[in-house]
C-alpha cells in the first residue's frame, strides 16, 4: 500500500509538470481583451474617428467589434449597420467578378481587351485582361484628368499621352486598368457593371452594399470619411467624387456584416472555385522579375505567412492568410496618420495562434515610438520587427514614418523634430529613396547646403528606375543649392 501511494503521488508530480511546461492555450477572451486594447491604443494614437473590425478563422467569428464614430458632426456611433468606403479595396471584388467570367468561360485572361472595347489608341491594342488586373498595362493613368470629362473625352486625352512603359514589364498602380475592366465586363454580360456585381455576389441585394464613388453624396447609414487638416488640427469632410467610373476601382461601400458574409462565400466556393482562387492568387509574371503582385490582390508576408489581400483610401484593408484559414478585414472613416497595414499585421499577430507563441514585435509599437519621439526605443524595437520578418520591406510602416516627419515639418513647422524622424527612416530603410530625399528637403528648408546636396545626390542613386520622373526635379534643386 506505501508502494502505491508513493507511486500515485510520483505519477501526481509528474503530471503537474507536465501541465505546467505545456504551452498555454490561449482563450478566445483574451484574444478578444488584447485586440479591444490594442484597437483603443491605436485609434488614439492615429486619430480614428470611426472603425469596424472582424477576425474570421475558418466557419467562426472569433472577433467582431465597432468603435467610435462614424459621423463627428451628428455623433452617430459606428454599428452593424454603418456603411463603409471601402476605396480602392473594391478592386477585390472586381477581381472576382472577372475570375467569375473566366469560370462561367465568358473571357479569358490573354484576351485582348481591343476583343470588347472599340476605337482604343493603337498603343492599347495588345493591352490584355491580366495587364488590368495586374496593374501591368502600362496605361496613361486617368486620375489626373478632371471626372467631369465624358468617356470618349476622357479616352481622346489620354490617347495623346505616351504609355508609361512596355506592356507587361512592371507593376505600376493605375485606375485607368480597372475602368477598362467595368466597360469589358459591362461589353460581355451585358450589364451594367454595378448589377453585375450585386447580382452575383451579393444575391441582388442592397441592403448594407451599394455602389457610390461621390463622398459628397448623402447615404442613410454611412460614415462620413475625413481628412486630417495638420495645420489646423482639425478632420475635414472629403470632398471627392469620381463618379460612376470610380465604381470598379474604388466605389464599394459595405457594411462589416455583408463584408464577413462575402468572405464566407469566397471561403464556401461559392463564388469562385478552388482552381480559380488559386489562378486569382498567383503571382503576375512581370518582365522586369522584380515585382510582386497578383491578379488584383497584393501579396503580404507578416512574420513568415503568406496572406493575399488589399486596402484602400488608406482607410479599409481585407487580408487573409490562406494557409491558417484566418480573414481580417479592417473598416475605417479617417486617420491623421494612415495605419491599415500595421493593424492588420499586428491583429494577425495577436489572433492567430502560430504568432500569437512567438510574442512578436508589434509595429504600431514602433509607430508609437517615433510619435513619441523615443528615437532610440524605436531603433531597437525596428532591428527586432526586421530580424523577425527577414523578408519584409515594410513598405506601410516606412510611408507612415515619413509621414509623420511630413506632418512636423509642414503641419507643426518644426523641422527639428522632423530632421529626427526623417534620419531615423533613412537609418531604419537606407536602401529607399524617398526617406533620403525626405532628409535633404528638410535640410533644405534648414538651410544646410551641403548635407541637403549631399542627401539628394544619394537619393537619385537609390532611385535607380527614376520613379515619378524625381531624379530630374532633385538634380535641379541641386544646382539651385549651388548657386
Amino acid at each position: 500500500m506505501k508502494i502505491f501511494k508513493a507511486l500515485l503521488f510520483l505519477l501526481c508530480i509528474l503530471f503537474s509538470i507536465s501541465c505546467t511546461n505545456q504551452t498555454k492555450k490561449i482563450t478566445s477572451a483574451e484574444v478578444k481583451n488584447e485586440i479591444d486594447n490594442y484597437l483603443s491604443k491605436t485609434m488614439e494614437l492615429h486619430h480614428i474617428p470611426g472603425l469596424a473590425l472582424a477576425v474570421v478563422e475558418g466557419d467562426k467569428i472569433i472577433y467582431e467589434d465597432y468603435f467610435g464614430k462614424a459621423s463627428l458632426e451628428n455623433n452617430a456611433q459606428v454599428d452593424k449597420n454603418t456603411l463603409f468606403r471601402i476605396f480602392s479595396a473594391t478592386k477585390l471584388i472586381t477581381s472576382t467578378g472577372v475570375f467569375q467570367l473566366i469560370q462561367n468561360g465568358q473571357l479569358n485572361l490573354d484576351d485582348k481587351i481591343s476583343k470588347y472595347i472599340a476605337d482604343l489608341p493603337p498603343p492599347w491594342q495588345d493591352v490584355k485582361i491580366e495587364n488590368l488586373l495586374s496593374h501591368s498595362s502600362g496605361l496613361p493613368d486617368i486620375i489626373k484628368y478632371e471626372s467631369t470629362l465624358t468617356d470618349k473625352e476622357l479616352i481622346g486625352k489620354l490617347s495623346e499621352d505616351n504609355m508609361d512603359f512596355v506592356t507587361g514589364n512592371q507593376f505600376r498602380y493605375n485606375q485607368t486598368n480597372y475602368w477598362l475592366l467595368a466597360q469589358s465586363i459591362e461589353q460581355v454580360t451585358g450589364m451594367p457593371f454595378d448589377n453585375y456585381i450585386l447580382k452575383n455576389q451579393f444575391d441582388n441585394s442592397t441592403t448594407g452594399v451599394l455602389f457610390s464613388s461621390n463622398s459628397q453624396e448623402i447615404i442613410p447609414n454611412r460614415a462620413t470619411r475625413y481628412f486630417y487638416n495638420g495645420k489646423t488640427q482639425e478632420f475635414e469632410k472629403d470632398t471627392n467624387n469620381s463618379g460612376r467610373r470610380g465604381h470598379s476601382g474604388n466605389g464599394l461601400n459595405i457594411t462589416l456584416e455583408r463584408f464577413i458574409e462575402w468572405n464566407k462565400k469566397l471561403d464556401d466556393n461559392v463564388l469562385l472555385n478552388n482552381n480559380m482562387k488559386s489562378k486569382m492568387w498567383k503571382p503576375f509574371n512581370f518582365k522586369n522579375q522584380k515585382d510582386n503582385f497578383l491578379y488584383g490582390w497584393g501579396n503580404y508576408r507578416v512574420n513568415g505567412l503568406n496572406s493575399y489581400g488589399f486596402s484602400g483610401g488608406n482607410l479599409a484593408a481585407f487580408r487573409k492568410f490562406v494557409d491558417h484559414k484566418t480573414t481580417i478585414i479592417l473598416l475605417s472613416n479617417a486617420y491623421e496618420i494612415p495605419a491599415y497595414d500595421i493593424i492588420i499585421n499586428d491583429i494577425a499577430r495577436i489572433a492567430i495562434p502560430e504568432l500569437k507563441a512567438k510574442n512578436l514585435t508589434m509595429e504600431g509599437e514602433v509607430m508609437n515610438f517615433v510619435i513619441n519621439s523615443q528615437f532610440n526605443e524605436a531603433t531597437q524595437s525596428f532591428k527586432k520587427l526586421r530580424r523577425e520578418n527577414p523578408n519584409s520591406d515594410f513598405d506601410n510602416l516606412k510611408w507612415n514614418i515619413n509621414r509623420i516627419g511630413n506632418s512636423y515639418l509642414y503641419g507643426e513647422k518644426n523641422p527639428e523634430k522632423a530632421l529626427d524622424a526623417f534620419k531615423f527612416n533613412v537609418e531604419a530603410n537606407p536602401n529607399w529613396w524617398v526617406s533620403m530625399a525626405s532628409l535633404a528637403e528638410v535640410y533644405e528648408i534648414k538651410k544646410d547646403s551641403l548635407n541637403a546636396i549631399e542627401s539628394y545626390k544619394k537619393a537619385i542613386l537609390l532611385n535607380e528606375d527614376n520613379e515619378w520622373n524625381y531624379n530630374e526635379q532633385m538634380k535641379n534643386k541641386i544646382e539651385e543649392l549651388k548657386n
